[in-house]
């Protein structure tokens, strides 16, 4: 039986190809995905929360000694909790200045104090029931953008235009590839536990259990299974690919971030190709 292989230059070239004949509509991609990722960003934070670190208090009082007293005086109003000084509810809700709890000795700074912590207060016009439920909404279209950019990565790497509806259109996928993504986490996380290199193997082994899923509809534990079989004798190759990846990107982070539009697609397409290649060889061993 003939070994599977790839080359990771041919894989490179021809995402580095397809990306440069249809740069147009990877553009508007990427400008959607973008204005999606900023619309779910501004939610968040004006849905407030976070943290308060000894040090962003000092950004507010410069003397250690006055902003070490308003640090403990915030966690004594139960405005931050626990080690990592999480925003509570009390803080939060506060809508206006006057709502603040604060000593005699910060009195005259009321405002100022205000509006250092505005930015971790519930800003938005409707209630926080309303936010989470939109939160929720947004992580399952996120996980279904995710369904779509492996589809429009596919076909990218054998030719074929996509359109931007692609990116939304693949609703019918979220329950096997949440299932699948959800095994795929739990099989990496517990290979991590045991002393990193399992983690790695799994990650390299089962990570194409997406293409499955969008490709030929296949279902969570099916897809894991394929992976895992496509994937075998070749996980070395793969684990340098993805690390040629990798230091693509940081290239592209390093070109004043504006390369990013080329090296994420050429990734995106290249590992799409990868796919089809083995996947390929693997039919022409099959009897």
């Amino acid at each position: 039986m003939a070994l599977k292989a790839f080359s990771k230059k041919e894989a490179i070239s021809h995402g580095f190809k397809m990306t440069k004949k249809y740069f147009g509509v990877i553009f508007s991609i990427i400008l959607v995905c973008a204005v999606f990722e900023i619309m779910s960003g501004q939610l968040n934070v004006r849905a407030g929360g976070g943290s308060i670190s000894k040090k962003d208090v000092q950004e507010l009082y410069k003397e250690p000694v006055v902003a070490d007293d308003f640090y403990q005086h915030l966690i004594a109003e139960d405005y931050i909790k626990g080690e990592l000084r999480v925003v509570q509810e009390k803080l939060k809700n506060i809508k206006n200045s006057a709502e603040l709890s604060l000593p005699a000795a910060f009195e005259g700074d009321r405002e100022k104090i205000f509006n250092f912590l505005e930015p971790y207060t519930y800003r938005l016009p409707f209630p926080p029931s309303v936010y989470y439920f939109l939160c929720v909404a947004l992580w399952i279209i996120s996980m279904i953008v995710e369904i779509g950019i492996v589809k429009i990565g596919l076909m990218l790497s054998r030719d074929q235009k996509p359109s931007i509806s692609e990116l939304f259109s693949n609703g019918s996928l979220f329950i096997k590839y949440l299932l699948a993504y959800i095994c795929y986490g739990l099989a990496v996380l517990g290979g991590f536990l045991l002393l990193i290199v399992p983690g790695i193997i799994f990650a390299i082994a089962l990570g194409m259990f997406g293409y499955f899923i969008v490709d030929k509809k296949m279902g969570p534990i099916e897809s894991l299974k394929a992976s895992r079989v496509l994937t075998k004798g070749v996980r070395w190759q793969l684990f340098w690919f993805g690390g040629l990846l990798v230091l693509l990107n940081i290239g592209g982070l390093l070109c004043l971030v504006v390369g990013l539009l080329f090296t994420i697609p050429i990734s995106l397409i290249a590992s799409a190709y990868v796919y089809d290649k083995l996947r390929s060889q693997d039919e022409i061993a099959s009897p």
